[in-house]
């Protein structure tokens, strides 16, 4: 009976002595699951703060890029709308300006010579038969205020619409500014264009004739210049018109004149580029550039 019972006991130990290695091993392998789980879940962690946190900057750059475009365009909107607020007012002010030169100038050139006119007129009745000499010279006196008077209301005509622009063309109209230029300042004025303007359209003739022109008002005003060249040349790029002067020049702080802001306006209407170059003793040039695509 004792080798059965030490034969039982033995393998009781045997039982117990491998159910305890079993559980070693179920508890080693739960404690590796565990332990790959753990660090599982802490590179899930990692990744997913990483991408939250990209996200999130990403999505701050974004609001801030958007609100700092929101307010550029916000201010542009505001310095454009004081922009046609000036131009409003400062286009109502040419408006003005053009009709109280238009009135001194009918009042004080053509009102006066008609006026004169007239006068010479009454006393040619009483000189028709008593003194024919005093008639005469009052004759040519007459023909002489006609001239004036004719003369006057051509200049006035063509300062606001030069029917030679629609009659000759725009190198005719220009040639005439030149000459006009240098009648009134006595400082020569050369003219050249070097290409046909024929297939210009109405608004870029008009639009040319005007920038050559307040160039040309603007030289005599305030340019001192002893030189004074006009060109005009079909580029590659579109018409180019130059208007460049020996003058005295200017800062170009100073510029923004109700004339350079109606060139400006008009270039840009037709999708040009007007520069204005100068510098103090220097002289001015004014540059204005038509695209092909519009010129065309």
């Amino acid at each position: 009976m004792l080798p059965r019972r030490e034969a039982v006991v033995s393998l009781a130990r045997e039982m117990a002595r491998m159910n305890a290695e079993n559980l070693d091993r179920e508890r080693q392998r739960l404690q590796t699951s565990q332990d790959v789980l753990h660090r599982f879940l802490l590179q899930m962690m990692t990744v997913a703060l990483i991408l939250g946190t990209s996200v999130a900057l990403l999505t701050t750059y974004r609001v801030l890029v958007l609100e700092r475009r929101h307010d550029a365009q916000r201010k542009q909107i505001e310095e454009t709308q004081n922009n046609l607020r000036r131009l409003s007012h400062r286009l109502v002010q040419a408006q003005e300006l053009e009709r109280t030169s238009l009135s001194r100038e009918l009042h004080d050139e053509v009102g006066q010579m008609m006026t004169a006119l007239g006068m010479e007129l009454r006393n040619l009745e009483t000189l028709r038969d008593s003194n024919p000499a005093a008639f005469e010279k009052r004759m040519e006196e007459i023909k002489r205020l006609n001239a004036d008077a004719m003369r006057a209301i051509r200049d006035l005509a063509m300062g606001l619409r030069p029917s030679m622009l629609d009659d000759l063309g725009l190198e005719a109209a220009l040639e005439w500014q030149g000459r006009e230029f240098s009648r009134h300042t006595g400082v020569p004025a050369i003219v050249q264009v070097n290409s046909a303007l024929d297939e210009l359209s109405e608004s870029q003739r008009t639009c040319i004739y005007r920038v050559v022109q307040e160039a040309l008002t603007n030289c005599a005003r305030h340019a001192n210049a002893r030189n004074v060249r006009v060109s005009v040349c079909n580029e590659k790029s579109g018409i180019v018109v130059v208007v460049r002067d020996d003058g005295v020049g200017f800062s170009p702080s100073l510029r923004g004149g109700l004339g350079l802001l109606g060139i400006q306006e008009r270039v840009e209407a037709l999708d040009g580029k007007l520069h204005i170059s100068s510098s103090v003793g220097k002289g001015t040039t004014v540059k204005v550039e038509i695209p092909a695509a519009v010129a065309a």
